[in-house]
């Protein structure tokens, strides 16, 4: 469970990073910055499911689950506030 834990937090981790370097970049700052929100979301979620769920299968289950959705809607963020950028740029070009 604890090399999983470690993964998983190892993923959220670079994933909330590589998009906070991105908050730099004032047109897409606002879509950068609820990316981590919800990447420290995850991190929470992932303690409490921790400390809450007994069994080990469900507690892993789980954590799958609500990393899966996380980084997607991550990943999804990202993608919308990159494209938004990229189309204020041409628009100014």
């Amino acid at each position: 469970m604890s090399e999983i834990r470690s993964v998983g937090a190892l993923r959220s981790t670079l994933i909330g990073i590589g998009v906070l370097a991105f908050t730099f970049f004032p047109p897409t700052r606002t879509l950068m910055l609820w990316g981590v929100c919800v990447q420290i979301a995850v991190m929470l979620g992932r303690m409490l499911i921790e400390h809450r769920v007994r069994d080990p299968a469900i507690a892993r289950q789980t954590l799958t689950v609500v990393e899966l959705l996380g980084d997607g809607v991550t990943v999804a963020l990202f993608a919308i506030a990159t494209l938004g950028g990229i189309m204020q740029l041409g628009a100014e070009v």
